[in-house]
């Protein structure tokens, strides 16, 4: 088979040159004609946000002028004064001063209620209803901003009552505007108060978004930021969202295209504010709604772009096939390769008519075998140090524990007591066979207590009644492998610092068994670790966790810190090592295992 370039075969193809032309004109296009819809579509919102401020000032200023004509006119004035001023109003006064307030309202009836309230809290209304009453200026929310307006309007916000209601009781959002109202003598005597219901005031709002489809988010804040547009709560669907629009529009910035923070789309936001009212109208339209038509023709020029490339997919087949079987091939194999398959495949060849195929499945084959080679290398260097290593800790034990066992020896020859030399003798002489049996460094949990057994056999003996030890571990765990003379430190440092203060003394080691670990526990009675020796101990294990190589431990120093290097050179990530002092006021050290 002749075998040619890799290159050679793909620069016969044309594919690639046909689909980015078709791609860069369907960017081309997509982005030129969106452009133009959202700026056609942003004027469109720019004129209908506008027609509905319009609108809604309208009826703002509709109100303003009820509200100003009830304050200017001196008839009215006078007979409302002379209706607060008097303790009962007759009949026919309270209908000529209803007659006058619905003269003013005019045919039309252009508010829903006004409303006059004195300063002492007297309250008379005409329009929907007519009432009359007092109130308590207290608990009303716009009495205090109305007061230091001193007879500029103050307009609230959207509120839901059913006091309007003439029958039954039907409740219904309104807005009211207050201002404060003047007596001959120019003093602030009163509040005139014109109520409409919100359903007139945003009228073309609603009619707008009931008539169109894919109609525009509308959204009406005031000057301090409050909504006031949708008024019905029901109609809100996140505040957080609305609210979002009013301060990315602080700026200044009339219309912007961004992306939502809380629903991730983009949307186009148009915002007016009012010279009048001083209120912000924010109408909002999702970017998808607006390119919606760009989106169903780029859908139709997709399907084109498809059928050709289906046709170029077809004509380059031939090509593409005798190029993609071998790397499949090369894939399966690098896929299958691991630790234990490195250089299985030493030989294989990929049956391609491609060079540069060949020539790579070649070098990863070299570079297998070569990598294999190495692995087995740095594993037996590893093995090598890891025995060296525990072998080098256990070594330095020896020494240690026959000094001590010495030191006892000579205390119960010079106390006359033979019995207890032969005893300890004998028990010393197994103990000397335990720790010199170089068959293994690793033992059993069991092998181990049976030494530590023995061990404390001959310091009781040493000791007598003033030390009591004992020896409590789950059998459940007795098989499990651990370091040789890994527990024996433990017990003999407990031995060491926890008979430093007056006897009895005693020595306990038991153990803790559960689903996540096991720990075994050596506890004295001493006065446990100083402040200081715990801090020490500390320190010297983190170093030693910071330690790659050998650590340097000396003879007569090795302690904790060489069962805690030996016992991690065992575990890994895995151990439990732990100092402590117990309740009680003596000494705890835990040694233990995270179970996988």
């Amino acid at each position: 088979m002749k075998k040619t370039k890799l290159q050679t075969r793909f620069f016969i193809s044309y594919v690639l040159l046909s689909l980015a032309i078709v791609v860069s004109f369907s960017v081309f296009f997509y982005e030129y004609t969106s452009r133009i819809l959202i700026e056609r579509e942003t004027q469109n919102i720019i004129n209908l946000t506008s027609t509905f401020q319009s609108q809604t000032d309208q009826a703002i200023k509709t109100m303003d002028t009820v509200s100003i004509n009830i304050g200017y006119s001196n008839l009215i004035m006078s007979n409302i004064e002379k209706y607060f001023s008097e303790q009962t109003v007759s009949w026919s006064e309270q209908n000529a001063l209803s007659e006058l307030f619905v003269a003013l309202n005019g045919t039309d009836i252009q508010v829903a209620q006004m409303n006059i309230y004195d300063f002492r809290g007297g309250e008379v209304g005409f329009g929907t209803r007519n009432i009359s009453g007092t109130v308590d200026f207290s608990q009303l929310a716009w009495y205090e901003p109305t007061l230091n307006l001193h007879g500029l309007k103050y307009i609230s916000l959207p509120y839901n009552t059913d006091a309007l209601s003439k029958t039954t009781k039907v409740s219904a959002y309104y807005l009211s505007l207050y201002r404060t109202y003047y007596n001959k003598f120019g003093k602030q005597t009163g509040f005139i108060e014109t109520q409409q219901t919100c359903k007139k005031i945003f009228k073309d709002v609603i009619s707008y978004g009931k008539k169109n489809v894919d109609s525009p988010d509308v959204y009406i804040f005031n000057q301090d930021g409050n909504l006031l547009y949708p008024y019905d709560a029901a109609d809100i669907p996140d505040l957080s969202a609305i609210t979002y629009y009013y301060k990315a529009l602080q700026d200044g910035t009339n219309n912007i295209l961004a992306a939502n923070p809380e629903t991730k789309n983009r949307e186009l936001i148009v915002n007016s504010k009012s010279s009048y009212s001083g209120w912000t109208y924010i109408t909002v339209q999702p970017e998808e709604t607006i390119l919606r038509p760009v989106q169903t023709l780029s859908k139709l020029l997709f399907t084109i772009v498809f059928i050709i490339l289906a046709g170029a997919s077809f004509l380059s087949f031939g090509v593409s096939r005798s190029l993609i079987k071998p790397i499949k091939q090369l894939r399966n194999i690098i896929r299958k390769t691991e630790l234990a398959t490195l250089g299985e495949h030493e030989g294989d060849s990929l049956n391609t008519s491609f060079d540069e195929l060949e020539e790579l499945n070649q070098a990863f084959q070299s570079m297998s075998t070569n990598l294999k080679t190495s692995m087995n290398e740095v594993i037996d260097t590893k093995q090598q140090e890891m025995k060296s290593r525990s072998l080098a800790l256990q070594s330095q034990i020896n020494p240690h524990f026959y000094y001590n066992s010495l030191s006892s020896i000579i205390i119960l020859a010079e106390a006359n007591q033979p019995e207890a030399v032969v005893s300890l003798c004998r028990n010393l002489s197994k103990i000397m066979r335990y720790i010199t049996d170089g068959t293994s460094p690793v033992v059993t949990i069991r092998q181990e207590l049976d030494y530590i057994e023995k061990y404390l056999y001959c310091m009781k003996v040493r000791y007598q009644s003033s030390l009591n030890y004992s020896i409590d571990v789950d059998e459940s765990i007795m098989d499990i492998e651990i370091p040789r003379l890994i527990i024996q430190p433990l017990v003999e440092n407990a031995l060491k610092y926890g008979t430093n203060c007056v006897p009895p003394w005693s020595i306990s080691v038991k153990s803790t068994v559960c689903e996540e670990y096991w720990r075994i526990d050596v506890i004295d009675s001493g006065n446990g670790f100083t402040e200081e020796a715990l801090a020490l101990i500390e320190q010297r294990i983190e170093a030693a966790r910071h330690t790659q190589g050998m650590p340097d431990i000396e003879i007569n120093g090795m302690g904790l810190l060489n069962v805690f290097s030996r016992w991690r050179l065992f575990c890994g990530d895995d151990l439990i090592f732990t100092c402590q002092n117990t309740k009680e006021g003596g000494a705890s050290v835990s040694i233990g295992r995270y179970l996988n």
